[in-house]
């Protein structure tokens, strides 16, 4: 049984979506439709993980057909997520899946020239609605996020097969991009109704703030997910490495990992407080400061419900025998 620290968490619960059942049938349909279950194991693994009461905690008010999307969006993440970090390390496996994928932003012409199969089917149907009424720059930085978050598998494949892990201080710059939560900030937008300009996005307050909010849900994720990437031998696990590189006992490691939560929410609350003489000096007015406003409480919310899914969430509170039962891989 996993002996956890206690977590300093001063963001408030703010609860879940009501329509969190909706999207949950509508992911559900969405995931038969498009081949994405092909096992009972496939399905099981994904009542385990719960996307939709993951996002019914991000986002408590977004429209149900919203919130159905993005639930789509979460589960079919978390599909691929599982594609690699449960089976042995491929890094052939690794680029082909990624090229394949990112073929799908250049549009249905790049596609063909490429294989297909159920992933890259899905990501076209959902790229197409999210991407709808969005801005040149939302898409830009959106594919971005996507692309980096997507690198981490090929480089951690690399990595694994080769033994070179990396060091405690690369590693949490790798986390931030490998949990993958940039891009779903990133959608979260919609939900919002928001489409943050791009010199909003560069503000450093804005990028600190996302920064330390993608590396509290990363470390976080890690600690819950130790008994599980242990029994597989995944080392991308900030406990993991402090032991593997140091030789901390498991104690001091867990100590260490759950300070740096601690210090990525004040680096949080620091960086809100700094938006708004940065949001001066930029010259920043209107409906553009009152988005960078919003989105950074939205950030603080994210974290929030991040720290509640996990603990409330078999994926992550289940023995490693059953957290990691999986069904087969899918190919491009």
């Amino acid at each position: 049984m996993l002996e956890l620290p206690t977590f300093y968490m001063p963001f408030r619960d703010q609860g879940l979506n009501p329509a969190a059942g909706e999207a949950e049938a509508a992911m559900w349909a969405w995931l038969e439709s498009n081949g994405l279950l092909p096992t009972p194991a496939d399905r099981h693994r994904v009542e385990r993980t719960r996307p939709a009461s993951m996002y019914a905690r991000w986002c408590p008010q977004a429209a149900p057909e919203v919130l159905s999307l993005l639930t789509q969006y979460l589960a079919w993440a978390f599909i691929v997520d599982d594609q690699f970090d449960i089976h042995a390390p491929d890094p052939h496996r690794c680029r082909d899946v990624i090229t394949a994928l990112d073929a799908v932003f250049d549009g249905p012409g790049h596609i063909s020239g490429q294989p297909s199969g159920p992933l890259v089917e899905a990501f076209a149907d959902l790229w197409q609605r999210l991407s709808a009424g969005r801005s040149a720059g939302w898409c830009q930085a959106f594919r971005a996020d996507v692309r980096a978050w997507w690198c981490t598998y090929y480089r951690e494949a690399v990595g694994s097969s080769t033994g070179q892990l990396p060091q405690l201080e690369e590693y949490r710059a790798h986390r931030r991009e490998g949990v993958g939560l940039y891009m779903f900030m990133d959608i979260s937008e919609i939900a919002s109704g928001l489409d943050l300009a791009p010199e909003v996005r560069h503000l450093p307050a804005v990028r600190d703030l996302r920064d330390a909010a993608e590396e509290h849900m990363g470390l976080y994720n890690d600690i819950y997910s130790l008994p599980s990437d242990e029994a597989v031998g995944y080392l991308y696990n900030a406990v993991l490495l402090l032991e593997h590189h140091h030789q901390h006992p498991r104690r001091q490691a867990m100590r260490i990992v759950n300070d740096m939560l601690t210090a990525c929410i004040h680096r949080m609350c620091a960086a809100q407080q700094r938006l708004p003489a940065e949001l001066d000096a930029a010259r920043i007015t209107g409906q553009a400061r009152a988005d960078a406003l919003r989105t950074t409480d939205d950030y603080l919310r994210y974290v929030r419900a991040n720290f509640d899914y996990h603990h409330q969430t078999p994926r992550y509170t289940n023995p490693p025998e059953r957290a990691l039962e999986h069904g087969g891989v899918f190919t491009v």
